[in-house]
């Protein structure tokens, strides 16, 4: 990336991030950092932004993530983070310790100059909206609810903690055990960790707890 293009990202980077703002408020939706996000029911949608330069075009993209709301929940009384569940939305979009999210979307848009600005905003805002609301429809409609959609999924990041997750949420123990179990078999103690335990060392603690009550 040459200096120019480098002091034209600056430039349409901070635009971008002063139009979106403006546009969120009036959609009804909110923004923390560079992440847009809503709950809709059950559902926490979220979308991350970033400005790059690609084949010398200069790309909006936003990549669409979403999780059940009551993950965040389990997560933080698994984890011994329950404070958490009080905090604003916001953590829940752009937190550090959340409960992951499958990522379902990547979309990009060019920016030609900087009069296309405020109308790109726009259209990221409405698709964000008008696609997250079409992939819960679809959800619904092929897996019932999204527990199932999660437990069928292969190959996402943070795959067997998302799947422990949606087995806690349906109250299937043993199974969030065994995932747990046989990941620490393997020495993965997981990536989140709270006074020296492992979030998979966690979920076993917290399982057997559950099925005591």
């Amino acid at each position: 990336m040459t200096k120019e293009q480098k002091e034209e990202l600056k430039l349409i980077n901070k635009a971008v991030q002063n139009t979106i703002k403006q546009v969120v408020k009036k959609k009804s939706c909110k923004i923390v950092s560079n992440c847009i996000y809503e709950k809709i029911n059950d559902y926490f949608v979220h979308a991350v932004y970033f400005i790059r330069f690609t084949n010398n075009q200069c790309l909006l993209t936003i990549r669409m993530n979403i999780k059940l709301y009551y993950y965040d929940d389990i997560f933080w009384k698994v984890i011994d983070m329950k404070d958490n569940i009080n905090q604003k939305d916001s953590l829940r979009a752009n937190g550090a310790y959340v409960a992951p999210s499958i990522q379902w979307k990547e979309k990009s848009y060019i920016i030609t100059d900087a009069n296309c600005i405020e109308q790109i905003c726009n259209d990221v805002v409405d698709d964000f909206k008008y696609e997250s609301r079409s992939f819960i429809e679809t959800i619904i409609s092929r897996n019932n609810n999204f527990d199932s959609f999660a437990l069928h999924q292969s190959g996402i990041m943070d795959e067997k903690l998302i799947k422990m997750l949606a087995n806690i949420n349906i109250e299937k123990y043993a199974d969030a055990e065994s995932l747990a179990q046989s990941e620490l078999n393997q020495g993965h103690g997981g990536r989140f960790q709270n006074k020296g335990i492992g979030i998979n060392e966690y979920i076993l603690m917290y399982c057997a707890m559950m099925k005591k009550d």
